[in-house]
């Protein structure tokens, strides 16, 4: 049906109008597409390629922010708070003892941290104390290092010392010592406790002070383990010996002269004779031993018994040991120290008796 003058005008009209209309609409796209275009522009993404390379940018930096949250202490990490590690727990252990705690947040962060710090070298078993909060891989540090956090205190065991004089010392620095309970695990130690400065833990148990003063004597008498089996003679008998030179005599020289007068006594079948394992026994100082005491049964009395006493009397350092193995000869059989710690020699008893008249009151 064809469509007269005026209608035919309407719709060429109205066709110019939509077409107006969209050509606005494209005009409004372009207005807005142009700051969008400029500013992506103004970074240098203008393709797809860039586009990709900000997404991936944004990944990472979520990721990390994602991870450094991990890593962080809990909001309710526990201050002053000490965990055990028990020996022998697996990294798996620590980390759940650790979540079980509140001290980390994850897991896997801690154990990633904690391989990375420690390699494949065991937990170290200890008391771990944590006054502030700390980050995950500070914690996997410390446990890593052995770094406790836990207050030590300063020991120091002269040499000489029996284990009962050694519990008193320790008793009078660390309240929580047990002595009674360290005199019962160190009975069969006595002279195997190596006399030193240690640093020991505040919270220290009693069976681990003993542990670790029986490792550092075998950490010390190592080196002479061969020129003691050179010797003829046991690791037990240098001890003993050296423990009782510990208490017979005071510089190395004497010591040593000293040791050669006992191991010739003890070949020639004659008896120690010697006031310290009294001491050691009775808990008296010479000058109060008795003639009662001088006959009393005990493999302690070197008077009745010849040889070596029973046991170490005492803990001897390494030079006491040294004497012990290397006894210096001399002519001597007799000795004693005057009031001042000097000693005096005698070859024969009746200079020995003399000796005793000028030197001792």
């Amino acid at each position: 049906m064809e469509q007269t003058p005026e209608e035919q005008l309407t719709t060429d009209t109205a066709t110019r109008t939509i077409d107006l209309d969209k050509e606005e609409e494209k005009k409004d796209e372009t207005v807005e597409e142009q700051p969008r275009s400029a500013f992506l522009a103004s970074l240098g993404i203008e393709n797809r390629s860039a586009k990709i390379v900000l997404a991936a940018a944004l990944a990472i930096v979520f990721f990390s922010t994602l991870i450094s949250f991990l890593l962080m202490p809990p909001r309710d990490f526990p201050k002053d708070k000490t965990i055990t590690v028990r020996s022998g727990a697996s990294l798996g252990q620590v980390s759940l003892l650790l979540k079980d705690e509140h001290l980390i947040r994850s897991r896997t962060l801690f154990e990633l941290c904690s391989r990375t710090v420690g390699g494949d070298k065991p937990i170290l078993a200890g008391q771990y104390l944590f006054k502030e909060s700390a980050h995950a891989c500070t914690i996997a540090f410390r446990i890593a290092r052995g770094i406790s956090g836990i207050p030590s205190v300063r020991v120091t065991i002269p040499e000489g010392m029996s284990n009962k004089e050694v519990a008193v010392v320790i008793a009078k620095l660390l309240p929580d010592f047990d002595s009674a309970f360290f005199l019962e695990n160190a009975r069969q130690k006595e002279g195997y406790l190596f006399p030193d400065t240690y640093l020991l833990s505040t919270s220290v148990n009693t069976e681990k002070i003993v542990s670790i003063m029986s490792a550092n004597f075998e950490k010390k008498i190592e080196p002479w383990n061969p020129i003691i089996e050179s010797s003829g003679r046991t690791l037990r008998d240098v001890i003993i010996m050296a423990s009782i030179l510990e208490k017979e005599a005071t510089t190395d020289e004497d010591k040593e002269i000293v040791s050669g007068i006992l191991w010739k006594r003890i070949k020639i079948g004659m008896p120690l004779q010697v006031d310290a394992t009294f001491m050691y026994l009775l808990n008296k100082k010479s000058s109060d031993i008795t003639q009662a005491d001088l006959q009393m049964k005990s493999v302690y009395n070197t008077y009745r018994n010849k040889g070596l006493p029973g046991g170490p009397i005492g803990n001897p350092g390494i030079a006491a040991i040294r004497a012990a193995i290397r006894p210096k000869d001399s002519l001597y059989l007799y000795y004693l120290s005057d009031d001042k710690g000097v000693m005096h020699y005698a070859k024969t008893f009746a200079e020995h008796v003399a000796n005793k008249g000028k030197y001792l009151r």
